[in-house]
């Protein structure tokens, strides 16, 4: 395990009176529409200044790395599981030009682009229409049985026992039980060619099972395994008894609204001539009054403190696959001033939220997208050992040159909440290499309904944020942790040049967490008078906290 860096490049709070700020410190390298339903595409929309604005976002297609590669890369299998591969192929092959043909109703949606209700509504259009072409063009005699043939069966099956009986079994029926405390179909429902709503396997299980190309993915209901085509929202094919046992439930959790609302003064970030701006908010689609407080606190600060160019959405966007309750609705002052959201998918998401406009996705799960000197790139860490996603990450930073690189995605690679485990054993041994190879400096992630300032790791910064609406966690630092508070929250943040500062910000409108730090590749590492003020002002706005580092507050 990474031990603190004494040689951070930059500074929070706690460390202002000890290091000072002058010199050159050391461096360091709802309701559902059923009509009309979407929200204002936002993607090129926000600033006033040029040098706000981002870039046109980058998908895997527009980067040359093809939608097909996916479904090339399934993993190596052995004979008995042949059969299951050809078959996922002969899916993708057979339903691929009908996905094309299901985009046109989509498109055709009169203000899919401008309109919250219609945006909606042209996902759900195309998603009705893939189903229907997929039910009688592509699969009309389909039956239980087609993919998961009775050989294969028996591997799936032998490959889930073994999971549950490894030294991983108690993370993966933690996992299992976490992703089962969301809304699900009735059982009565399930069958081959039908739409079924069913929680997504965590990694820890994907890792055991041979790998799908997108848009397939493995869910489950009870102890069946569930082979699902989440484009169409649709059952490809079921196997009954694949578990052991059946997956621990859980209750849906629902946070606690907080009173009295945010009537705290607001603390700017510094107001820099070319300084960037963006807020970053995760684990927040679930329209209670947590999320509520956090958004109405979000658009205080926009028009009280100051405005920022962009939101990153580090997923589980939509925990209920409600677009207006859990994102029209509670950000729509933020819509309506045309900010525009750039979303990444989190384990509760559905792939199908990359075709609505006002996530900026582009209809993939990962791209790119640069504003100023900075490079931002969207990952899937639903698929963590995805080779297409590793390959295409490696084109996406190859010419970013300078700029800031940093990356958002769902899962933490190091975290001290309730995932701490699957942070260490699966995401960051994944994840991690390429992130180095890339060079990347600052990565944010949610996941963990808390808040964590991890201490550099191999030159890399990494933020966890997932504390925008969701039930909280608690919190058990580790020593790679800097600061680390459970409580709800959002980020902002602001790059300058080679500095970038960043502040944590409580429902209540007090500062959680503040400090900046520098491009470990600047030539230059001081802070100017206007920056050395604002850090005087950081150490003050968190003055409350206790002495030590970090905090181990949980709720």
């Amino acid at each position: 395990m990474d031990q603190l860096n004494p040689n951070l490049t930059g500074a929070n709070a706690d460390e202002v009176e000890r290091r000072g700020l002058n010199g050159n410190p050391m461096r360091a390298t709802r309701h559902h529409v059923m009509g009309l339903v979407c929200v204002v595409v936002l993607a090129v929309l926000v600033a006033c200044r040029r040098s706000d604005t981002p870039a046109p976002v980058n998908t895997p297609e527009s980067t040359r790395i093809s939608a097909k590669a996916s479904a090339e890369l399934i993993s190596p299998s052995n004979l008995v599981l042949d059969p299951f591969d050809r078959e996922v192929r002969a899916y993708i092959e057979q339903t691929q030009p009908l996905r094309q043909e299901a985009a046109q109703p989509a498109e055709a949606v009169p203000g899919h682009v401008t309109s919250p209700a219609s945006a909606e509504a042209a996902v759900r259009a195309r998603q009705t229409a893939l189903a229907a072409l997929i039910r009688t063009k592509a699969r009309p005699t389909a039956h239980q049985g087609d993919i998961f043939s009775s050989a294969s069966a028996d591997v799936f099956r032998q490959r889930l026992s073994a999971g549950f009986t490894s030294r991983d079994a108690a993370p993966i029926r933690h996992e299992l039980q976490e992703q089962n405390d969301e809304r699900k179909g009735d059982p009565a429902d399930l069958k081959i060619n039908s739409a079924f709503r069913a929680p997504r396997i965590p990694p820890e299980i994907v890792k055991l099972l041979p790998m799908l190309p997108p848009p397939l993915e493995y869910t489950f209901n009870g102890r069946a395994l569930l082979l699902h085509d989440v484009d169409a929202d649709l059952i490809v094919d079921i196997l009954p008894n694949a578990f052991p046992e059946a997956p621990p439930t859980s209750p849906v959790p629902e946070a606690e609204s907080h009173s009295p609302h945010s009537t705290l003064p607001l603390f700017p970030v510094p107001n820099l001539p070319t300084g960037v701006v963006f807020a970053a908010i995760g684990d927040s689609g679930t329209g209670d009054g947590a999320q509520m407080e956090i958004a109405s606190l979000m658009f205080r600060y926009f028009t009280e403190a100051r405005r920022f160019s962009f939101v990153l959405m580090l997923g589980d966007n939509l925990y209920s696959d409600d677009y207006t309750g859990e994102f029209a609705l509670p950000y729509k002052e933020l819509i309506d001033a045309k900010v525009p959201f750039y979303a990444a998918l989190g384990n509760h998401d559905r792939d199908l939220e990359k075709h609505y406009k006002p996530f900026n996705m582009s209809d993939a799960d990962r791209y790119q997208f640069d504003v100023s000197n900075a490079r931002f790139v969207a990952l899937n860490s639903n698929r963590p050992d995805d080779p297409a996603q590793f390959a295409w990450l490696d084109q996406a930073f190859k010419d970013a040159g300078s700029k800031w690189r940093i990356a958002f995605f769902h899962h933490p690679l190091y975290s001290s909440g309730d995932h701490a485990q699957q942070s260490r054993d699966v995401i960051r041994p994944a994840l991690e290499p390429a992130l180095i190879r890339n060079h990347v400096h600052v990565v944010f992630a949610g996941h963990e309904h808390l808040y964590e300032r991890v201490a550099p790791q191999h030159g890399i910064r990494y933020f966890v944020s997932g504390g925008g609406g969701r039930k909280l966690y608690h919190l058990h630092l580790s020593d790679f942790d800097e600061f680390g508070i459970s409580e709800h929250h959002f980020m902002v943040l602001e790059i300058n040049n080679d500095t970038l500062f960043y502040e944590t910000i409580s429902h209540t409108g007090q500062i959680l967490d503040c400090g900046f730090f520098w491009r470990p590749d600047a030539d230059i590492q001081t802070l100017d008078k206007v920056g050395e003020a604002w850090m005087t002002d950081c150490k003050a706005a968190v003055a409350w906290r206790p002495a030590t580092v970090a905090t181990t507050k949980t709720r």
